[in-house]
């Protein structure tokens, strides 16, 4: 990114908003100095031009060590396109759309800066940031006990429908020798997990897949690893194709690492960021600055996402629902030695269950002849076939008749049954090799089928794709209201970065629907189709810790269906962990809640989220004063008159979350 110049004098400087704390600020007429102590307690400094003609960042590193950045600037590009079909859509492709695509670079033309303090915190504040129709400032935010930088592009737009992506990260100069030849190196980790180094070379940005989306650059006073925000930077997708999510370019004594999207992955779907008028959207890159070697300080940024594993949680058996790999047409085919692709993903990942929703683009699930009772029984035996001790697939499928929208169906045990119901033909009847099958017909006869078989239902993508208006629009159905309907799910579907949650839909669903009156749940949900070890997963994940003593065998799958509904369960996107919550009424018209929480970034806020049965409330507890990687035992409480329903939510700084379900008064 270009840093243009207005003038030639340094820029004027606001420190007003900065107060005292472990992180300080000292201006000089041409700069300004941030220095701060790291997780080992010692002295880092970082300087910051006020002159639009040089270099933003004039050094970072050690105080009294050589600089682990020297003449370093911020990054930016990004492609914008026009939002169809309303800001919850996902059945969109702006790359396809009449309107075309527009591919802008970015500009700080450095007017201002001032810098500012948010608990232990300080942000230094640039002016003024233009990339196409966005602008706004470039934020840089240090965190104390940290040598984590978050670097972020502040920006509006006054254009109505926008759908963008952004590009982003840092370029730096690196020593050269003659001819400006450059040695420089950067490191990562490929997608069969080895680690790699490799020479940076030429002036375009080369994309890199890479496995756990970070890259390592080696320079003269240490290593900087460069890396997004592990879920918010990734727009939903069908797809988890690893396409190249990381750059790097060395020329002529300039190199520079970061990370990139791509317009589209060839598939129908494509549904980019929303940015609606007059929003902030925050356009986030971190890096990690290392004064080490560079596997040892990449190994360092993986900590942030522990590794791409969910933890062990004691007492915890944790869930990924909604997963559509093609799995039982794959298994009769190839027989009962085949391994699917996606069992050692996921189980590598910490996840103990998985939830198929099979025949949704494959197998017969429309027939009436026998094959889709053959298809039913091989989805049984090849989920008993590829379950073992540490490892669970509960078999279900996501059905689209009669109920309205999507919904997830999941009985406790086999269970035939036809989606159609011909004329003379009985909503029961018994096969010799099947027992009871079922011909269904209307909602009453799905909806007596799942009570009669113990089924659970719920709404998948709640409000979009092809569950759009629904449940609305079944609320008051006897099927939407019985107990076994049991809630709606969750994902980080559509992505907007002027949000600082991720899956803002759903949480406005289940909120409604507790509004409503109705005791509901979310699940998290994946909803992806098939992946590989080579996949960019993580990205998209997310799982239900349910409150389990032991996973159970693939005879007892029920015993986890029944936890699901208890409702005794926390959803995260892995980062941060509920070891301990409770919500509970208290003295005034109070909600009193206590949670156990550990993350690993910083955290932002948390927030207690009631209803009145009529509007939806919150009250933000900023978490500004925490540190990265930590535990700590909170009790909040919040005023909130006539609540009568009440949940917990934990965010922080990369926009992950955990987050409790509804409780009633």
């Amino acid at each position: 990114m270009a840093s243009l110049p207005c003038f030639a004098a340094p820029v004027p400087f606001n420190a007003t908003a900065v107060r005292s704390g472990p992180v300080t600020l000292t201006q000089a007429p041409d700069s300004v100095t941030v220095q701060w102590n790291d997780d080992r307690g010692r002295p880092w400094r970082a300087e910051f031009s006020l002159e639009p003609t040089r270099a933003l960042i004039t050094t970072i590193g050690l105080v009294g060590r050589e600089p682990v950045l020297r003449d370093a600037a911020p990054f930016y590009d990004g492609d914008f396109g026009k939002r169809r079909g309303g800001w919850d859509e996902f059945f969109d492709q702006p790359a396809a759309a009449d309107e075309g695509i527009r591919h802008f670079g970015a500009h700080l033309r450095l007017t201002s800066a001032r810098a500012q303090t948010a608990g232990g915190r300080l942000d230094l504040i640039f002016d003024s940031f233009e990339m196409g129709p966005f602008h706004g400032s470039m934020v840089f935010t240090f965190y104390p006990g940290s040598r984590l930088l978050q670097q972020r592009a502040t920006v509006t737009t006054q254009e109505p429908d926008v759908a963008y992506y952004y590009n982003a990260g840092m370029t730096l100069r690196e020593p050269t020798r003659a001819g400006d030849v450059m040695d420089t190196q950067v490191s990562y980790y490929d997608t069969a997990g080895a680690f790699q180094t490799i020479r940076a070379t030429g002036p375009e940005r080369t994309p890199l897949k890479v496995r756990y989306r970070a890259l390592t650059i080696r320079t003269p006073g240490g290593s900087v690893t460069a890396f997004p925000a592990p879920h918010q930077y990734f727009m939903p997708r069908d797809f988890t194709s690893n396409m190249g999510f990381t750059w790097d370019f060395a020329w002529r004594g300039i190199a520079g690492i970061g990370m990139r999207q791509w317009p589209d992955d060839n598939s129908f779907f494509y549904p980019w960021m929303n940015a609606p008028l007059g929003t902030e959207q925050q356009l986030s890159a971190f890096f990690l600055l290392d004064d080490r070697d560079p596997k040892t300080a990449l190994d360092d940024a993986l900590r942030y996402t522990h590794r791409d594993r969910f933890p062990q949680l004691q007492g915890f058996e944790t869930l990924a629902a909604h997963w559509h790999p093609d799995f039982t047409v794959q298994a009769m085919e190839n027989g009962p030695d085949w391994a699917p692709p996606f069992k050692p993903v996921l189980k590598q990942m910490g996840v103990d269950s998985m939830m198929i929703f099979d025949f949704h683009l494959e197998g017969h699930p429309d027939s009436l002849e026998p094959v889709r009772l053959q298809e039913l029984a091989a989805l049984q035996k090849s989920s008993q076939s590829q379950s073992d001790s540490g490892f669970l697939i509960v078999p279900g499928e996501e059905a689209d008749v009669w109920l309205g929208g999507h919904y997830g169906l999941i009985f406790p045990k086999p269970v035939y049954w036809f989606k159609q119901r011909p004329p003379g033909t009985p909503l029961r009847a018994s096969d010799p090799t099947y027992g009871t099958v079922w011909h269904i017909g209307s909602p009453e006869d799905m909806l007596e089928m799942i009570r009669s078989e113990g089924g659970y239902v719920y709404q998948t993508h709640p409000r979009t794709k092809d569950s759009k208006g629904f449940p609305d629009k079944i609320r008051e159905t006897a099927w939407f209201r019985d107990p076994h309907y049991f809630g709606a799910g969750w994902k980080a579907l559509p992505a907007d970065l002027s949000s600082p949650r991720l899956g803002e839909r759903a949480f406005k669903v289940i909120d409604d629907i507790s509004n409503w009156g109705l005791r509901k749940l979310l699940i998290a949900e994946v909803d992806v189709f098939q992946i590989d070890s080579t996949h960019e997963l993580y990205g998209h994940m997310n799982v239900n810790y349910l409150r389990l003593p032991k996973l159970p065998d693939f005879d007892h799958y029920g015993d986890v269906l029944k936890a699901m509904v208890a409702g005794d369960s926390f959803m995260t996107t892995g980062e941060i962990l509920l070891r301990e919550m409770k919500l509970t009424a208290a003295v005034g018209d109070k909600i009193a809640a206590k949670a156990k929480v550990a993350w690993t970034f910083p955290l932002r806020m948390a927030e207690i989220i009631w209803g009145n049965g009529t509007q939806t409330q919150r009250q933000i507890i900023p978490l500004e004063d925490t540190h990265e990687f930590g535990t700590a035992s909170f009790d909040w409480t919040a005023d909130a008159p006539n609540w009568k329903w009440a949940r917990l939510a934990v965010w922080d700084v990369a926009g992950n979350g955990a987050f409790t379900q509804p409780v009633w008064r």
